[in-house]
């Protein structure tokens, strides 16, 4: 059968467990190389915590000064700062209860999310420099300060986690580095106490890693890392990330200085200023006013919108001209749609209807009295034809008739007439003989007269 994992066997052996008489083991959270933290249930208060378990090779030194330290840590009360709620042992194994924070390691964060920005990245240091501020003022220096020991729960608080780790390994040389290698200060890789710059140091490696995205020589291993500390040059983010303020660059550079003294003297006045060069990187400033002439591409560019708005009108004039022009006077139900009501071009639409409406009127008009005018001449003409015609048979028929009284009884002639004609006697006419028509044939005789033949014939 194939081993079983030395690490299953512990948890399987650890959960359930009950520690103190009080804290049940429920699930195993993480695990250092300071020991092992789990989720426990307080069975005493009913309320879930997390417990820290020292790891079966620390010695008895180590053990006392992980108790006084966990006591030291009980007494900083601060929002940003994990509560101690009590400490003890239970058999070989010496734990500390903390407060439970349900979310994210600082770890976890820039795994997923990648480099923050430069504000973002300075509000979370300024949440943890407000927790290392009030353990220093207690009395306490973390020494273990890294993304792994803060947890940023659902609100988005920061929250500083254990406390009294590293320092209480502080003593025999053999636990001198106990803590994580790669966020420790120079000051103590060559063996001097830890300050609180010490932490300011580690903060500031923190807020590197915020903003570059991984931690300052990320490729090197951990003995060429702690000699490169001691005598390599300040890791600068300007060499990590493109883009990133100088002015940024220069103070966190100053929070990892060599020599402790070159350092911030407190972790909150290297949020404050790490947090001002954010603010003022981040600051949208706001345009001056214009004092001078606009370029003259931007006048030319409103010019040539202007004018193609300006053809755009007059070729929707011209068009609508031509479709009143094609229907010739008549009548045009649809309504010009030139712009808005009100607007130049809806005036100058309703303009044109109305001269159009006049025009087709009055050339309604015109035809229409030029048709009256056609149809009385023709009146006048057939009036006058009719008169002449009259006139001219009236005349005919008079001239006929003074030439049939002319031929049968001539004037100068009368003795010649019979007695049954004596009516024509007496009448007098005084047509000449060439007013007579030639056409009418002359009678020889009257009929009247044939009793009675002219004297002398």
């Amino acid at each position: 059968m194939p081993s079983q994992d030395p690490a299953a066997k512990r948890e399987d052996t650890n959960e359930g467990r009950l520690l103190a008489g009080r804290y049940r083991l429920t699930a195993r959270i993480d695990e250092g190389g300071a020991g092992e933290v789990w989720q426990a249930r307080d069975e005493r208060l009913d309320r879930d915590v997390a417990i820290k378990i020292l790891g079966a090779n620390a010695d008895e030194p180590f053990r006392e000064r992980f108790a006084d330290e966990a006591r030291r840590a009980a007494s900083v009360l601060h929002p940003n700062v994990v509560t101690v709620f009590d400490e003890g042992r239970d058999g070989a194994d010496a734990f500390m209860v903390m407060e439970l924070v349900r979310g994210r390691t600082l770890r976890d964060v820039i795994a997923d999310r990648g480099p923050l920005r430069p504000h973002e990245a300075a509000r979370l240091v300024a949440q943890i420099a407000a927790a290392l501020d009030a353990a220093h003022e207690a009395g306490v220096i973390h020494c273990d300060v890294k993304p792994a020991n803060v947890i940023v729960d659902q609100q988005g608080t920061a929250k500083l986690t254990d406390f009294g780790i590293a320092r209480a390994a502080r003593g025999p040389r053999e636990h001198e580095l106990i803590g994580t290698a790669r966020y420790i200060a120079p000051e103590r890789i060559e063996g001097r106490v830890p300050t609180e710059r010490s932490d300011v140091y580690s903060l500031g490696l923190v807020a590197y890693e915020l903003i570059a995205g991984r931690p300052p020589n990320a490729e090197m291993e951990t003995e060429d890392l702690l000699r490169v500390r001691l005598d390599g040059r300040t890791p600068t983010l300007r060499s990590a990330r493109v883009g990133i303020n100088e002015e940024i660059d220069r103070v966190v550079a100053k929070a990892l200085a060599r020599d402790p003294q070159d350092r911030y003297a407190s972790a909150g006045a290297f949020a404050r200023e790490l947090l001002a060069a954010s603010q003022r990187d981040d600051a949208t400033g706001v345009l001056p006013p214009v004092t001078r002439p606009l370029p003259s591409g931007v006048r030319r560019e409103f010019r040539v919108d202007t004018t193609i708005a300006l053809l755009a009108v007059v070729a929707v004039l011209v068009a609508t001209l031509a479709i009143f022009a094609s229907f010739q006077g008549r009548a045009v139900d649809t309504p010009l749609a030139t712009g808005a009501p009100g607007s130049p071009a809806a005036r100058v639409a309703h303009r044109l209807r109305e001269g159009v409406a006049r025009r087709a009127i009055r050339r309604r008009a015109e035809e229409a009295g030029a048709k009256l005018d056609q149809r009385g001449v023709r009146r006048d003409l057939a009036a006058a034809r009719s008169a002449d015609a009259v006139r001219d048979r009236k005349e005919g028929d008079a001239a006929l008739l003074a030439h049939e009284v002319a031929v049968f009884i001539p004037i100068p002639h009368a003795s010649r007439v019979g007695p049954h004609c004596g009516r024509h006697a007496r009448q007098s006419f005084d047509f000449p003989p060439q007013s007579l028509p030639p056409t009418r044939k002359r009678r020889a005789v009257a009929p009247c007269c044939t009793a009675v033949p002219a004297a002398g014939s």
